[in-house]
């Protein structure tokens, strides 16, 4: 057997047919969709959000009125961040009056309201504009490079990298030590794909300077030299033109990042090392401009099975350029010793003469994989179990989340790997559209409705942040007030892996439990080696209560709470009741 293509259109705008391209998953598994620039930019100002329905299928799901931003744009950074909006700087084209062409504006989604608004970016970053692309860290901070708009030969346009800082809404220079150095960024950023590695750092293959590349280290706030990669992953110049186009990077599980070059040829860099990857499939049009096809701008998705589903097509002239025509899928498996990558066991019906960069791809929750062509047809494409399931040590593990909550509350949830392994998804040098944040999914018992709490504020951005139950990271969950009440079945997604199901139940009137208990933590209680074994709970009764844990997660639960003083549900053992069995963080 093989996968399956299904197809299913998005309505029409106030301008007419709505062009999609540029998804992004929010953090509620909604889809926010941008409208592309076909025929006038004006129009590339335009959104539409998706809402799966009540069995959690994307197809027949529910979509919104139009969002419109103030400023319209095509090809900018963008990506969701650690409280759950989304950021949108920068524009290639625009109806910016200033700058129709390298637009710096900058925008921010808030999904409570389904509005944008403008986001006031210094002038003094105004070098980050036009197809712009970016990272968010691991921190949250968003690392961001800018196109060259001074003109001249490469040798003189800059190599300016910067960090905005949501949080505080700061900017600074990257790549300077602090303040202490100058610029250690080597190659213009032109056209390069920033990936998220293992460990926090960035990778840049360079597309100027290419086979060369450097990777941006945070905790010393510098760009390091890596060694050149086997092969050339980008085009210099074909027929007189200068093409220097890339296609995607996808870090896999195992932390290799596999670079997807704009020649037809790939590399795989693991622990600062490179080897050659496997070739596109030879072009057998007719008189073929280059001999491989290539992704010249084209998405990228690393499946939950640990396969990369990419695009290529024929090398063709666009517009005074070169780019990708009539795109065929191709996959990887990092198993496979093969020397060219093979078709895709099924292929959409994309529109004829479509280039690959009128693309982009998002993995969904389903571990399904969504593709836009920039027309209302959007092509659904779900795997073929039997092709591969995900490692089970891939899933988000060690959930703990409250087993009773009410509606129209929030709760803090923990669990390992809720961020997964992998941003995912990749279009190259602009379009970000990472999906490594968790998405909580619930079912009802009785009904088999399916249902997305939103998720936001979450402690990490990170990928592969740790297997064990002392790596647990956190995220605050919204329970709808309008929520069913009953039982549910709960599991954490993470780039379409999903955890174990556990029982929860919602509602508004528990039954009290004498091993049940909320409150505030007043104190630690450390034994002479300084080892945790317990806290002091105050809950309104007149002594503070007592529990007793050796766990180290347990330790880590607590610390959080009286740290930053917020309310905790305390499950105690039924025969023991000053035992812990569970801590549970209440939003504040």
């Amino acid at each position: 057997m093989s996968g399956t293509w299904t197809t299913f259109t998005a309505p029409d705008t106030s301008s007419g047919q709505f062009n999609a391209d540029l998804m992004i998953l929010l953090t509620d598994g909604s889809v926010l969709m941008h409208n592309g620039f076909v025929t006038t930019v004006d129009n590339a100002n335009q959104w539409l959000r998706l809402t799966p329905d009540k069995h959690g299928k994307y197809e027949t799901g529910a979509w919104s009125a139009q969002i419109n931003m103030k400023t319209a744009r095509q090809w900018f950074a963008s990506g969701v961040l650690k409280d759950g909006r989304v950021f949108a700087i920068g524009g290639e084209h625009s109806n910016d009056p200033l700058h129709p062409n390298d637009s710096p504006l900058a925008e921010i989604f808030d999904p409570l309201t389904n509005t944008w608004s403008p986001l006031a970016k210094p002038a003094a970053f105004d070098f980050i504009c036009g197809d712009c692309n970016g990272a968010v860290l691991e921190d949250g901070r968003v690392l961001l490079g800018g196109p060259d708009t001074a003109g001249g030969p490469p040798s003189t346009w800059p190599k300016r990298t910067a960090i905005w800082d949501p949080e505080g809404d700061t900017w600074v220079d990257a790549g300077t030590k602090f303040g202490t150095a100058a610029n250690t960024k080597k190659d213009p950023f032109e056209e390069e794909t920033f990936s998220l590695l293992h460990g926090g750092e960035v990778l840049a293959p360079a597309v100027r300077d290419t086979p060369k590349a450097q990777r941006y280290v945070p905790h010393l706030d510098a760009w390091e030299n890596c060694p050149p990669s086997p092969v050339k992953l980008a085009i210099d110049t074909l027929s007189g033109v200068e093409v220097f186009e890339t296609g995607s990077t996808i870090v896999l599980p195992d932390g290799a990042a596999f670079c997807i070059g704009g020649t037809g040829k790939t590399a795989v860099f693991h622990h600062g090392a490179w080897k050659q990857g496997p070739d596109f499939p030879p072009d057998t049009s007719a008189s073929p401009n280059w001999p491989l096809l290539t992704p010249l701008d084209a998405p990228g998705c690393l499946l939950p099975s640990g396969k990369v589903v990419l695009m290529g097509g024929t090398t063709a002239p666009d517009s005074g350029d070169f780019f990708s025509q009539n795109p065929v899928l191709l996959e990887y498996d990092p198993a496979s010793s093969a020397s060219t990558l093979p078709n895709l066991d099924a292929q959409p019906a994309l529109p004829a003469g479509n280039f690959t960069w009128q693309s982009c791809f998002l993995l969904l929750p389903t571990g399904q994989l969504l593709c836009s062509a920039q027309t209302k047809t959007l092509f659904l494409y779900t795997p073929d179990p039997a092709a591969g399931s995900p490692h089970h040590s891939w899933r988000p593990a060690h959930i703990s989340v409250p087993t009773e909550m009410r509606p129209g509350h929030s709760y803090i949830l923990h669990g390992t790997q809720i961020n997964g392994l992998s941003q995912a998804v990749c279009y190259g040098d602009d379009a970000g559209m990472a999906t490594n944040y968790p998405i909580v999914r619930i079912q009802h018992h009785a009904t088999g409705e399916v249902v997305y709490l939103r998720t936001h504020h979450f402690s990490s951005m990170g990928i592969a942040t740790g297997r064990e139950p002392h790596d647990r990271k956190s995220c605050t969950i919204d329970v709808p007030a309008t929520i069913a009440h009953g039982k549910w079945k709960l599991d954490v997604v993470a780039n379409g892996i999903a955890s174990e199901a556990i029982g929860v139940e919602i509602g508004l009137h528990f039954h009290p439990r004498q091993y049940k208990f909320e409150g505030k933590i007043e104190s630690l209680i450390h034994d002479g080696f300084g080892d945790f074994v317990g806290f002091t709970l105050k809950n309104g009764s007149e002594q503070p209560l007592r529990f007793q844990s050796r766990e180290p997660h347990m330790a880590e639960l607590a610390h959080s709470a009286w740290q930053q003083r917020i309310r905790v549900v305390v499950e105690a053992e039924h025969n023991h009741p000053d035992q812990v069995e569970s801590i549970a963080l209440l939003a504040p």
